[in-house]
């Protein structure tokens, strides 16, 4: 059974380990491709990458990447010199060197300055440096880094960087013992992590909520949050994320008396501490938290072994005040009814104190006297009053620039508003006169072909008549001479009479137009129709009247003047899109009309400008191919 357990562990495991390896193969194998091509930019990308992976994981790696990659990175350019400067000095303050790496992220500042990188990276960066300023006890310098940081996110989807700085802000109102804004800001820096594609903030803001929780006394949502985020920890190999929500937990479970758990989790975060240095951030947390919860139970000698441990290795960028440290060691020491200890450790903590307060009250002092050394109250009061005045006159001055700028912006929109209406009144007249003279030349043509046709014809049949002999011959061709006059003063007809797409649709008309047409017996004409979507009902009445009269006029023409013998008249109507296609085997007829300035082209270009349709033309040896494609908005 107990193999069993194993094995089914192993399997549980192993995936997750894997894809860990399979991360850092990836990392490696980027570095030596970059290594065999001798791309500078690629190995210091490379480095970048493998420092990244690190991160959270071995600070010393990091460090060390970060520093290779430096030897590589040309500094003219912000990717990825400025986040391999980033990361560097995120890795010494994952060491707990805290002066070291607030020097290293002042000049990451400064060089962002330098090569102007994204605003997003610079508030990440400035939210760093604030978390130091909070680490080195400054709240003051903390708040002003969170405030240029909130400042650069406005109005940004930066979910990563926000949920960072939300979550650094959270930290600080609960060290300053102001939990309900604590809590709020938290809140939502969880909001913003649930957008977050980066998995160590996500876990960085529901550890930091898990924490605030349990000081809250919201024990449950408290372990709502950590239990997952710890797995998640454990699960990529992140031991200060651990070693954080350790620590958490432990204070949780304190309040809750559940020793067993605290002697489960205290094993565990030993053990993950023992691998860190003793100088980090992470681990001289938990050691603080460790010590406060045994303290509390009286184990008084293991608080104060790990105490004794943590002066050892106390540096300047230790974030545990040594006057605190001093106090806790004593009450240690009384409980252990070690008074004389007790009382020198006591003795410890109030002078090193009494000298921090001097120093501090000296400080201001000097920079008071330094500050209104030689300066009698009534010229200062003054030259405040003279800064006052010339902010207000620069106020309205700025104020009657903006009125002008905005008066003159009214007037160049009302300006523009007037000749568009104008411009467009003009088109609009123009493109009447056209219409009105397009419909006058087909007058003018209908009465010639009258006056050639059929007015000749019917004096044709009136000469026979007088002259001829009243023969059967003389009779069948006059009747001959009678149903030619009947044919074209039909066709006539036809052109005149307008459609009525009340009753019937545009391809029902056109279909009957073509089917009555008279033609040579030469001549074969083929029509086709095809719908798909919408019904040729939906099609408006007045671009039907238009495609019908285009339809009408390149049929004339190419029968006039072509000497096609072939004639394909296609119409579609697909998705919106209404389509005329006319093709023939025809000659070009008229070099005037193809180029679109002959009478005939012209009254079409007008036609199909007037319901929005493009009509193009493509006339090649042997061939004339007319399209007209009109968009409707039903």
């Amino acid at each position: 059974m107990k193999t069993l357990f194993v094995l089914l562990g192993m399997f549980i495991i192993y995936p997750c380990l894997y894809a860990q390896d399979a991360e850092l193969q990836a990392c490696r194998e980027e570095l030596a491709r970059g290594m065999s091509q001798k791309n500078r930019d690629s190995i210091a990308a490379a480095y970048c990458h493998l420092g990244e992976y690190y991160a959270y994981r071995q600070a010393d790696s990091t460090r060390y990447y970060c520093e290779q990659g430096l030897k590589y990175a040309a500094t003219d350019k912000a990717e990825p010199y400025l986040y391999l400067l980033n990361n560097l000095a995120d890795a010494y303050f994952s060491s707990g060197q805290l002066d070291e790496s607030l020097k290293r992220f002042r000049f990451v500042l400064e060089e962002a300055g330098r090569l102007h990188w994204d605003e997003v990276e610079i508030a990440s960066v400035l939210s760093s440096v604030g978390v130091i300023y909070r680490r080195k006890e400054m709240p003051d310098s903390a708040l002003v880094c969170y405030n240029r940081a909130l400042a650069l996110l406005d109005n940004r989807e930066a979910y990563d960087e926000r949920t960072q700085l939300l979550t650094s802000i959270a930290i600080l109102y609960t060290n300053t013992a102001r939990l309900k804004e604590g809590e709020y800001y938290i809140r939502k820096a969880l909001e913003a992590s649930e957008k977050s594609d980066d998995m160590d903030m996500v876990m960085y803001a529901a550890a930091t909520a898990g924490s605030i929780f349990t000081l809250r006394e919201n024990y449950a949502e408290a372990a709502q949050l950590l239990y997952p985020v710890l797995a998640k920890a454990r699960e990529q190999q992140k031991p200060r994320f651990v070693l954080k929500i350790i620590a958490y937990l432990l204070s949780a479970y304190y309040r809750l008396d559940n020793r067993d758990s605290i002697n489960h989790y205290m094993a565990e975060g030993d053990k993950v501490a023992a691998g860190l240095p003793a100088t980090n951030a992470e681990v001289q947390g938990y050691h603080e938290s460790l010590c406060d919860i045994l303290t509390k139970m009286g184990r008084y000698g293991e608080s104060l072994h790990i105490q004794k441990r943590m002066l050892a290795a106390r540096d300047s960028s230790s974030q545990t005040p040594v006057d605190r440290l001093f106090e806790r060691m004593a009450r240690n020491y009384a409980g252990m009814k070690n008074y004389p200890e007790a009382m020198e450790y006591y003795a410890k903590a109030y002078h090193t104190a009494d000298s921090l307060h001097k120093a501090e009250v000296e400080t201001e002092l000097s920079e008071l006297s330094i500050k209104y050394e030689n300066q009698e109250k009534e010229l200062e009061i003054a030259r405040l009053t003279q800064q006052h005045l010339e902010q207000k006159a620069k106020t309205m001055q700025w104020s009657v620039a903006a009125v002008a700028a905005f008066s003159a912006f009214l007037l160049l929109a009302a300006y523009y508003v007037f000749r568009r209406k104008r411009i467009r009144k003009e088109e609009e007249l123009k493109l009447a006169q056209s219409y009105i003279d397009g419909l006058e030349r087909e007058r003018t043509r209908l009465a010639k072909d009258l006056h050639d046709g059929v007015c000749n014809d019917l004096l044709g049949i009136g000469m026979n008549m007088q002259y001829m002999q009243p023969t059967d011959e003389s009779k069948r061709e006059i009747l001959a001479l009678l149903e030619q006059v009947r044919s074209d003063v039909r066709c006539i007809s036809h052109e005149l009479m307008p459609p009525k797409f009340q009753v019937t649709t545009l391809a029902e008309t056109v279909e009957a137009y073509v089917e009555g047409l008279a033609l040579p017996a030469s001549v074969q004409l083929a029509f086709s129709k095809e719908n798909e979507e919408i019904q040729w009902s939906q099609v408006p009445e007045e671009v039907s009247y238009e495609v019908y009269r285009i339809m009408q006029e390149l049929l004339s023409n190419i029968l006039k003047h072509s000497g096609a013998t072939e004639i394909d008249v296609t119409l579609t109507l697909k998705r919106k899109l209404l389509t005329l296609q006319i093709s023939n085997n025809g000659k070009n007829y008229c070099g005037d009309e193809v180029r679109g300035k002959g009478i005939g082209f012209t009254t079409i270009q007008e036609r199909a400008k007037a319901v929005g349709g493009l009509f193009t033309t493509d006339i090649q040896d042997g061939s004339q191919k007319f399209k007209l494609e009109i968009s409707l908005s039903i």
